[in-house]
């Protein structure tokens, strides 16, 4: 089993070292079917930042969605369909830490993987603190570096158990992954040629009670979401039971 070691004390963050060769095939993915997509002007442009957009992107089977949240200019973009989702799940489960997170999450039968995403950014303005989860979510975002960062890009802030500001420096071949009463944000970083590009996966309880917990921040970020239960959102019936 993979070892986790927490970041801080009395932090809900963890951190743990994995064999980087388990992000060859992804980053295939990104490489010949994501880079392709922004470079188009219409996804090109949504790196200005200081908008909320949505939408879906993408070709044949390798379908995605875009989304950027208000003045930050981070690209989420996540699976959107059954073959995508399963990309991501597969580094879920080649990177062998799930029995170390189960002693975090209240949980039935396993860990479910909800949704992946590639976050890409050339720069960013502000500290833009914020929570992953409400508390309770029984929930988890792993993020890793999906190439070497380059000289400028922006690490990891966040606020430790006194409140002050510490840094987490991406590496890779080392993941971060973090729940609820973890306070962080993007350390800024002025504009680059090369994006920054990061992994994250989101995963967590299979309990569908901690659903309305779960969906105030997970809910939005993607359309292509596999609820606690194992099922897609949207078209899960789970919850009229």
């Amino acid at each position: 089993m993979t070892s986790i070691k927490k970041i801080g004390p009395e932090l809900n963050a963890y951190k743990f070292s994995f064999d980087e060769k388990k992000l060859d095939e992804i980053r295939r993915v990104y490489r010949e079917h994501v880079f392709p997509l922004l470079e188009t002007p219409e996804v090109a442009g949504l790196f200005k930042g200081g908008k909320n957009k949505f939408g879906p992107i993408g070709l044949k089977d390798q379908l995605y969605y875009y989304a950027t949240y208000d003045e930050e200019p981070l690209l989420w973009i996540s699976n959107n369909n059954q073959h995508t989702y399963e990309q991501f799940k597969e580094v879920f489960g080649a990177l062998n830490f799930k029995e170390a997170v189960k002693p975090l999450v209240d949980f039935e039968e396993d860990i479910t993987f909800y949704s992946g995403f590639f976050v890409v950014c050339n720069h960013a303005h502000n500290k833009a603190w914020h929570l992953d989860y409400a508390v309770g979510a029984n929930a988890y975002t792993l993020i890793t570096p999906l190439f070497p960062l380059e000289n400028g890009h922006g690490n990891l802030l966040y606020k430790d158990q006194y409140g002050d500001e510490q840094t987490y420096v991406y590496k890779t071949g080392e993941a971060v992954f973090f729940g609820d009463h973890f306070s962080h944000a993007t350390e800024p970083y002025s504009l680059v040629e090369i994006p920054r590009i990061l992994l994250s996966l989101t995963f967590g309880t299979d309990k569908l009670q901690y659903w309305d917990t779960l969906r105030l921040t997970i809910g939005g970020q993607s359309e292509f979401l596999v609820m606690p239960c194992g099922h897609q959102s949207g078209s899960c019936k789970c919850l009229l039971e």
